[in-house]
């Protein structure tokens, strides 16, 4: 979870909700966590999940397929593999029933809102993206406010794609990673300030070596270590 921004950026120190972890831009401090030992050595096999889209925000067709791209670029560098079903492009929020029966199904779902569905949820004034997670239980959807989102590149000449991108994938980690994980630069660093936004080149980013071994041991249905709240 990046800890929260809002359009008006200003300093937020909400503590993070217990069942939720937000992607935010913030003003304020970075969050750390302390480091954990390393683990033994794992297997080499590479471990895969199953991610879809649902679009809700009618985003650029060419936009999404560059955002995936990142995606899947920052957790290959962890030996991760990414496979991305099919984009389903919504309108409203649907039944089970409406879905192709063929449509695959997916590990984790990446929910890009628009901003009706975004005032339903009602985040915090700064979160650009939300984890469904607990401390006792793995989440399987993250959201996406696209329209605030979109708000902030525009205003501070992002790439749409990059920044779509590190929300998705820092929103990912959090259900692959041990509850509340952070660290202070890289895809799970807990704090982004405006500047640093603003630079934002996701090829520079990374996991740590410590949060690719617990993603891929999540993903070998092996129990993750590490700093757990």
């Amino acid at each position: 979870m990046l800890e929260e921004e809002s359009t008006r950026f200003s300093r937020d120190n909400t503590t993070m909700r217990k069942c939720l972890q937000f992607f935010t831009l913030a003003c304020g401090l970075i969050v750390t966590e302390a480091s954990a030992p390393r683990a033994a050595a794992e297997s080499v096999e590479m471990p895969s999940v199953k991610l879809r889209i649902d679009d809700y925000a009618a985003v650029a067709t060419d936009l999404l397929a560059r955002a995936q791209d990142g995606v899947t670029q920052l957790y290959e560098a962890i030996g991760v593999n990414t496979q991305w079903l099919k984009t389903r492009h919504l309108s409203s929020w649907p039944s089970a029933a409406s879905f192709p029966a063929d449509s695959g199904v997916a590990d984790l779902t990446v929910v890009v809102l628009d901003p009706t569905m975004t005032t339903r949820i009602a985040p915090s004034p700064n979160a650009m993206g939300l984890a469904a997670n607990a401390p006792s239980a793995q989440g399987r959807i993250v959201y996406v406010f696209y329209d605030r989102l979109r708000i902030v590149t525009r205003q501070r000449d992002v790439p749409g794609a990059a920044a779509l991108s590190l929300v998705m994938a820092h929103e990912i980690g959090h259900l692959l990673l041990p509850y509340g994980s952070h660290t202070e630069a890289g895809v799970m660093r807990g704090h982004w300030d405006l500047e640093g936004f603003r630079h934002l080149d996701i090829g520079r980013l990374k996991f740590t070596p410590l949060q690719g071994q617990q993603i891929r041991r999540m993903l070998r249905g092996l129990r993750p270590f590490g700093p757990s709240q």
